[in-house]
């Protein structure tokens, strides 16, 4: 077995093999995807401690990813980390504050972290992923968006302006339809991005596994790298939804999304933006929006 050395190699492997791991293995590897950060800075008896295992469970989790020991495991995390930027475990946005009334909502604001978590969003490798992901969009024959709670706004957003880029997108749910019922009309020409946030949402995670059993390839988001529907993606955006409330933030998938829409003008090329251009003339001259006189200026 190739011996991996690059922490994000290592992550996305234990992310691809995670549904074929025993469940106290299972916990090693969601320990590790949502807390990397400490894992080369801890002995492997306060890891095993608090992955709620045993410190032979880690050695042996060590050894099935493809490690001697579980030192040479560990070194892999050291590189990215600095000690001093670890001393605790990563809290979440779903830890709730106890503080109530005003001394709440003045916590609130001061700890909300969406903007800077849009931070994430901007490297040139999400970007490359970013521009990757479009590519895989545009030749599929339809392209389902899958969000349900909080995140079905976003994605019936997406699917509303996408659409009007280039034809072929669903958001899922639709209607009174269960996401499966749509999908089993795919086929493996098609793609499904789908999202759900900590606490994960169960029919978010069947609706993935049911289009990986039809072999439709799928974009995965999360807030975390543990994330169940993680494993069975082609390709997988880790995004911070830190908020001051008890449901994550949208604001960074929002922003994702409008990345994603960047891109997909950009494959397609001058001809959409005149096609766009066209149907914003259109709706001014049918009076669809209220407007002075002088502000039609495409």
């Amino acid at each position: 077995m190739d011996e991996i050395k690059e922490l994000n190699d290592l992550l996305a492997k234990i992310q691809s093999t995670g549904d074929k791991f025993s469940p106290e293995l299972k916990k090693v590897a969601r320990f590790v995807l949502e807390n990397h950060h400490v894992v080369g800075f801890l002995s492997i008896r306060h890891l095993a401690s608090l992955a709620k295992v045993n410190h032979s469970t880690m050695v042996r989790f060590a050894k099935v990813i493809g490690f001697s020991t579980f030192s040479e495991f560990r070194e892999v995390f050291r590189p990215k980390y600095r000690p001093e930027e670890n001393n605790s475990l990563m809290t979440t946005g779903s830890e709730i504050n106890q503080q109530v009334g005003k001394d709440f909502a003045l916590s609130s604001v001061s700890n909300w972290k969406s903007v800077s978590d849009l931070g994430v969003l901007d490297s040139p490798d999400m970007h490359d992923k970013i521009r990757a992901a479009a590519r895989d969009i545009l030749q599929a024959e339809t392209c389902y968006v899958l969000g349900v709670g909080v995140a079905n706004s976003v994605a019936t957003n997406f699917v509303y302006l996408a659409d009007m880029i280039v034809p072929g997108f669903t958001s899922l749910p639709s209607g009174g339809d269960l996401p499966i019922d749509v999908l089993g009309r795919g086929t493996k020409k098609d793609i499904l991005i789908a999202m759900t946030f900590k606490p994960y949402r169960r029919e978010v995670i069947e609706a993935v596994n049911f289009a990986d059993s039809l072999d439709i390839p799928i974009i995965a988001i999360s807030n975390s790298p543990a994330c169940p529907i993680m494993a069975k993606a082609r390709t997988r955006f880790v995004i911070p939804t830190s908020s001051p409330h008890f449901f994550p933030s949208m604001v960074p998938i929002t922003a994702l999304f409008e990345l994603l829409l960047g891109y997909l003008i950009s494959e397609i090329g001058n001809e959409v933006i005149v096609d766009l251009r066209k149907m914003h003339i259109r709706r001014h001259t049918f009076g669809i929006y209220v407007e002075e006189a002088n502000e039609l200026e495409y």
